[in-house]
């Protein structure tokens, strides 16, 4: 793997790491169990119903990767193509062979994410019945797409931070956040300085949330 391919698998892993280290601490003092705090899935929405009635196979990520996702206790979105903001990325050299790599928990199936990494930028989705968490505006630059002649961004609202402020690496984070099944999906996309205007290719960023799509859906059984 390259030095970059370990950076960014470093920094997702990191926050998540992170992440359920301050959901521990705050359970622990205020007395509640996780559970409590679990997302209430809405499995009757009708896109999950016709999933599982469905007859066609689900998405294959690989025979390790769809084992890991079968486990899970919330419905997984994935991108079912390559998005636009990596294909515009192409044309800084040869295609790049994709790696990815899926991280949870297998004790506690509650959250996962998907990183995909195309050379110049690293692609995850993830979602958290936990409590969910959020960057602070505060400590990250914030660009939005004010161009002249812009038209009205369709899809969810991006946010793109400068990496680099943090003492991050690899240059630049794009970030949005949909809300399907009751669940909030968020999706970040990771630019080196060589591709930092696809970063801030807002709407190109946007519209790829099109390409979402549910691959896992496993109800509880009642």
């Amino acid at each position: 793997m390259s030095r970059q391919g370990r950076s960014a698998k470093a920094s997702f892993v990191s926050a998540i790491v992170a992440a359920s280290v301050v959901a521990a601490a705050v359970c622990g003092a205020t007395g509640v169990s996780a559970a409590d705090k679990l997302i209430e899935v809405q499995w009757s929405d009708p896109e999950i119903k016709n999933f599982v009635a469905t007859s066609a196979p689900p998405r294959s990520l690989g025979p390790t990767a769809d084992d890991q996702l079968s486990k899970l206790k919330l419905p997984v979105l994935a991108f079912d193509s390559t998005p636009g903001v990596v294909e515009n990325t192409f044309r800084l050299g040869p295609r790049p062979a994709t790696e990815r790599d899926v991280v949870m928990d297998d004790e506690n199936p509650v959250w996962y994410q998907i990183v995909e990494r195309y050379g110049d930028v690293t692609v995850s989705v993830s979602a958290d019945l936990r409590v969910q968490h959020t960057f602070s505006p505060e400590k990250f630059p914030i660009y939005e797409n004010t161009s002249r002649g812009a038209l009205p961004q369709a899809g969810p609202v991006v946010s793109v931070f400068d990496d680099r402020a943090s003492g991050g690496e690899e240059g630049y984070l794009a970030e949005y956040t949909v809300t399907k099944y009751g669940v909030p999906y968020t999706v970040t996309v990771e630019c080196t300085d060589a591709a930092k205007e696809e970063c801030r290719d807002t709407t190109q960023i946007s519209k790829d949330a099109e390409l979402l799509k549910l691959i896992r859906a496993a109800p509880p059984t009642p």
